[in-house]
């Protein structure tokens, strides 16, 4: 579970007081030897006839708190002017907060965002091997497979079917524009001739007709289909066709009879013939190719076919949603089943393992390089919208803590310099 802005935001302002009570700690400590050597050095001045010891500890004292002030100075002039008093190149990093932005973005560019040190990371932390080990565990397929689908439905949602119906169709022609309708059909009559499926195909239909043949409820239907057929008006040859009409009925059962019983039928040689012939000009003949290819174009540009292929998305989406507000989606399932197999395989093969570090590896250079000058960019233009004593403010609460211990070290360093000087001079 994500933690909320609101909590965040407590935690950023409880961690800056933090800070702050520190670094005011640091500041009374540095103060506080700052005066220490004040008062030792008031204390050793009036003492200094007293005993010539009293000369080693003033000078001490003197130098801790040129020291001490010298490098409060340097601490306060990177955030601020110190005193209020706007002496030159004081007050550095607010005055120079656009360098600043601009220098850490180059930095971070040139030295984090870099191919080679990307690349190094991802193999260290091998990835496949994780994502691998994350999707063969049926709970976490499946937390995939859910997320899969709700992001399905939002997509579903935000999509503009219209646009979409369109841009569908217009795929749909243009593949089947493209498609070479006489190889194909060229190949299934080959492979159909190869099983056998014609004979098949031919004893299907001469059973079907065979049977519709013998219903006397088709029998008034066939004879004025005839009739329509040879357009015949005269009523005396309507009624010699009507009388003749048992015996034609029963011929052509006869006949649908006989070449379905006998494999060596020559109406069966015949059609088998014709079908292979047809292969052949379907594979060879310029001009069968050329006319199969116009009626296929004017099928595609027909509006029955382009109302049909327009309504292809609308029965894809419903079918989608359909299934998606299912309780239990059989894409979901899908989804599950194959993440999981892809965890399994990840698991198991070591050469798939690569390949998929291998992908991400390139694919992480191709954006490093595309994205990287993005990166300084927008690290300089999060620091614009820090006011300048904003981005002091956050700057010396992450270092000025640390920064005190100069201070502390100039008054102690400063004290021993001043010691040995007098010393010294002393001494020779």
């Amino acid at each position: 579970m994500q933690p909320s802005p609101d909590l965040i935001a407590q935690l950023e302002q409880s961690t800056d007081q933090l800070k702050r009570a520190r670094l005011r700690n640091m500041q009374g400590l540095a103060v506080g030897l700052l005066l220490l050597a004040a008062l030792v050095f008031a204390v050793a001045r009036s003492q200094r006839g007293g005993h010539p010891a009293w000369g080693y500890v003033e000078a001490f004292a003197e130098a801790a708190m040129v020291g001490a002030i010298a490098d409060w100075f340097a601490v306060v002039a990177l955030f601020r002017h110190p005193l209020g008093i706007a002496l030159w190149h004081t007050a550095i990093i607010p005055n120079s907060k656009t360098d600043i932005g601009r220098s850490l973005g180059a930095f971070v560019e040139n030295h984090f965002i870099t191919e080679q040190g990307i690349a190094e990371r991802i193999v260290q932390a091998d990835p496949a091997a994780r994502l691998g080990d994350w999707l063969a565990q049926p709970a976490h397929a499946q937390q995939f497979a859910s997320a899969s689908a709700g992001l399905a439905r939002q997509l579903l949602a935000m999509a503009d079917h219209d646009t979409v119906g369109r841009l569908l169709r217009e795929q749909a022609s243009s593949y089947l524009g493209q498609l070479n309708l006489s190889q194909v059909a060229d190949d299934c009559i080959d492979a159909l001739i190869a099983d056998g499926k014609p004979q098949e195909l031919l004893d299907f239909l001469l059973d079907r007709s065979a049977a519709y043949l013998d219903d006397e409820r088709h029998h008034a239907a066939i004879g004025d289909f005839v009739l329509g057929a040879f357009q015949i008006e005269n009523a005396l040859v309507k009624k010699a066709l009507k009388a003749y009409e048992p015996r034609m009925l029963a011929s052509l059962q006869k006949l649908a009879v006989a070449v379905r019983v006998d494999p060596q039928h020559p109406l069966r040689q015949r059609i088998a013939g014709w079908i292979a012939d047809s292969a052949l000009h379907l594979k060879a003949d310029p001009h069968w190719q050329v006319t199969l290819r116009r009626y296929q174009l004017q099928l595609i540009a027909s509006d029955t076919l382009q109302a049909t292929l327009g309504t292809l998305w609308e029965h894809i989406r419903t079918r989608l949603l359909a299934d998606l507000h299912a309780e239990q989606p059989v894409l979901a399932q899908a989804i599950a089943s194959l993440a999981r197999k892809t965890g399994l395989v990840l698991g198991a093969d070591a050469a798939a393992r690569q390949w998929l570090n291998d992908a991400i590896v390139t694919g992480s250079g191709a954006l490093v390089r595309h994205y990287r000058g993005e990166v300084g960019a927008f690290i300089a233009g999060r620091l614009d919208l820090w006011s300048k004593e904003e981005m002091s403010e956050r700057i010396e609460l992450a270092i000025g803590r640390d920064l005190q211990f100069i201070r502390i070290n100039g008054t102690i360093v400063g004290g021993m310099a001043g010691l040995l000087i007098y010393a010294l001079s002393h001494a020779f």
